[in-house]
């Protein structure tokens, strides 16, 4: 469950005369928060699936994931991103930036054991259809709460496919939520080395293994040639105990 308007203003104090700035916020905008400026790329009027009429005082068009943000250094009291830094390629300027221009704010993605979640056999949803994903198919990273500080990882799709992470089921929770004050404290895990990111990976499950049902998620249908080729490797193998496959 996403958090409510009403959560966040409690848990972040905000007061009617607070400034409130929304980075991604077109596509969902608040309806309890009294937003000041929406920055985004394009205007709540323009975005696909849930255009709007703009309901802020002002829109500022950006894009948050190569450019700066036009404000002054703590030009705002609050500063809310929900569920947008999981859709950019390099969220890291916009997660600086809010530190930059905001006093306080909240920032919220699906968790990450939502996104390593495998979905159901669906026909007629555009992100799944006949094959089963891992989360959200047009999503680049991985978000978690690591002590006082908000560690991203890469969301790597052939490795959630490989068999030690097929999740089918997560009960752990639907969101993650960082809230922060004066600056965002995060730590990027993005290793040159492969085999550090499937420890991590691994690292995630082993604690978190409560809230994880694991089980079969892909069946492969493949050319009946290599069926065959298979079929007769294995009983040459079988019958020969010298033949190496």
């Amino acid at each position: 469950m996403t958090i409510s308007d009403v959560q966040i203003i409690d848990r972040l104090k905000i007061k009617p005369t607070d400034r409130v700035l929304d980075v991604g916020g077109s596509a969902k905008q608040h309806n309890e928060i009294q937003v000041d400026t929406i920055l985004d790329l394009v205007r709540p009027e323009k975005t696909p699936y849930q255009s709007s009429k703009l309901k802020a005082k002002n829109f500022v068009q950006v894009d948050i994931a190569r450019q700066k943000f036009p404000f002054q250094d703590k030009e705002f009291d609050v500063c809310l991103c929900t569920h947008t830094l999981e859709d950019i390629y390099n969220p890291f300027l916009a997660i600086d930036e809010m530190s930059r221009v905001a006093k306080r704010g909240l920032i919220a993605t699906p968790s990450r054991g939502r996104e390593m979640e495998f979905s159901h056999f669906n026909l007629t949803d555009w992100q799944t259809g006949p094959r089963r994903l891992p989360g959200f198919s047009h999503h680049f990273w991985l978000f978690e709460n690591r002590g006082e500080a908000m560690s991203i990882v890469p969301k790597n799709y052939p490795l959630l496919y490989s068999g030690d992470f097929h999740i089918t089921k997560w009960t752990g929770d639907e969101e993650f939520r960082f809230f922060w004050q004066n600056k965002i404290k995060y730590k990027v895990f993005n290793p040159t080395n492969f085999h550090e990111l499937i420890k991590e990976y691994q690292r995630f499950l082993s604690e978190n293994k409560q809230f994880i049902k694991k089980g079969p998620v892909l069946f492969y249908f493949d050319n009946p040639l290599y069926y065959f080729k298979e079929i007769i490797k294995t009983l040459i193998w079988n019958s020969c105990p010298n033949y190496s496959k």
